[in-house]
């Protein structure tokens, strides 16, 4: 009997931590043993309970965190504009945070956007909420119920991307604990959301603003090509072919082929600047010019009223470069170079130039112009240009220059207007080889052909 009871009292005790076995005078002894390891493995089955119900309680609050995540990435994927998705966000948070109210503030794009909403909060605890955040604008704020304020406890992440800080998104009073860092990770997904949107609507927006200024360009540059002549006139006496290239959609350079009894007026000119602001300035030459070609013969008469308008149109700092002539049928040659490229002259054998001898238009009131005066021959040439065409660079930065285009003048000089205009062309679109020009191209070619030319 002592032996049986040892085996059952040392099995008792590889459960139940026990004295060490000194004989056993009843069964009574075994029952309170019995009793000792039945409790104590009913406190264990108690603690591994508590920890799997905690387990699950994590395991329940990750999930949730991964669905909350997973619905914003959702929430975000095909919103454009930012405002479209606070409330359905604000749902969403409300949903895994149980906080009291809540404040969304973006900047984007000059454009300010407010979204707040509260649930049982006094609107005075709000609005010092919203005065705490702005102590600390950049940077996430976490207020905690240990401190003296109004406010409880307050949980407010920035809206942003790199240097671009678009807002603010603050969360007030969690009830009934504090903010946890699940919701700090929440949080600052939200913003990451948000900021990722207002990056993109930046990027439409500025798109869409070059879009539309493309078109505008587009539909100025058809305008302003309408001001130049459409068909060059067709004179026994005269032959005379040009052509203009903006260095951008729209450009200051300008001509025009005026025919006034037996005689044509020529313009070659160059507004400052580049761009809308120069394309307006030259229509406004072109109405001043065409209006007043009616009633004055002379060029030197028609450059000082040119000027006079222009000074009184233009900014301080705006002038136009002018080369105005006048050709009669005869072959008499007036011209006033008013600040403009020499004029290349060519005669025979020989190629001279006009230089500029006159200040450019819109600079001083009342100013007088010097007029050239000379007598062109059969299959002399005259070749008016604007700074586009000897400044046009190759890849390497070196310019076309005055000498090549003399030289290239020079060499087809035998050739029609048309083929001496293309031949210039050609030339300069071999030299600069695609690259982007730095200002507009302008060039007008006109050979005397006689006064008995058929």
């Amino acid at each position: 009997m002592e032996h049986e009871l040892k085996q059952v009292y040392e099995k008792i005790s590889e459960s139940v931590n026990l004295p060490p076995y000194q004989g056993m005078a009843s069964l009574k002894d075994i029952a309170v043993a019995v009793d000792k390891m039945l409790s104590e493995l009913n406190q264990q089955r108690k603690d591994y309970t508590k920890l799997l119900e905690e387990h699950i309680e994590e395991l329940s609050k990750t999930y949730q965190e991964i669905s909350t995540l997973f619905e914003l990435n959702n929430l975000f994927s095909n919103i454009v504009d930012p405002s479209e998705g606070l409330e359905p966000l604000v749902e969403l948070l409300h949903q895994t945070i149980p906080f009291l109210g809540i404040s969304i503030e973006l900047n984007v794009a000059d454009r300010k956007i407010y979204h707040e909403k509260t649930f049982e909060i006094s609107n005075e605890i709000f609005q010092k909420a919203k005065q705490i955040i702005e102590q600390d604008y950049d940077n996430v704020l976490l207020i905690e119920p240990d401190h003296n304020y109004l406010v409880r406890n307050l949980l407010s992440v920035p809206i942003k991307s790199g240097k671009s800080l678009w807002g603010k998104i603050t969360l007030v009073e969690r009830v009934p604990d504090m903010f946890t860092a699940a919701d700090r990770k929440i949080l600052e997904a939200a913003a990451q959301q948000l900021s990722s949107i207002c990056e993109r609507y930046m990027r439409l927006k500025r798109e869409i603003e070059r879009e539309r200024l493309r078109e505008q360009l587009e539909i100025a540059k058809q305008i302003q090509m309408r001001l130049f002549p459409r068909k060059l006139p067709s004179l026994k006496y005269v032959d005379i072919s040009a052509d203009t290239i903006p260095a951008i959609q729209v450009g200051g350079d300008y001509y025009d082929i005026l025919i006034r009894e037996n005689r044509v007026f020529v313009t070659v000119a160059d507004v400052s600047g580049k761009g809308i602001p120069a394309a307006l300035m030259m229509t406004s030459l072109r109405s001043a010019l065409r209006t007043l070609s009616n009633h004055v013969d002379s060029v030197s008469k028609l450059a000082e009223q040119l000027n006079n308008v222009l000074c009184d149109d233009l900014e301080e700092d705006r002038f136009v470069t002018m080369i105005l002539l006048c050709l009669h049928r005869d072959g008499t040659l007036q011209l006033v170079n008013a600040g403009h490229n020499p004029v290349l002259f060519l005669s025979g054998e020989n190629i001279n130039t006009i230089e500029a001898q006159n200040l450019p238009l819109g600079i001083i009131k009342n100013t007088s112009y010097t007029v050239f005066e000379a007598k062109m021959n059969p299959k002399d040439i005259l070749v008016a240009y604007t700074d586009g065409v000897v400044e046009a660079r190759d890849v390497n930065g070196n310019e076309y220059g005055f000498e090549r285009l003399c030289k290239r003048i020079f060499d087809c000089r035998h050739g029609n207007v048309v083929q001496i205009l293309q031949d210039v062309k050609s030339d300069l679109e071999s030299f600069t080889n695609n690259t982007q020009r730095h200002d507009d191209t302008t060039i007008t070619v006109i050979k005397y052909l006689g006064e008995n030319s058929s």
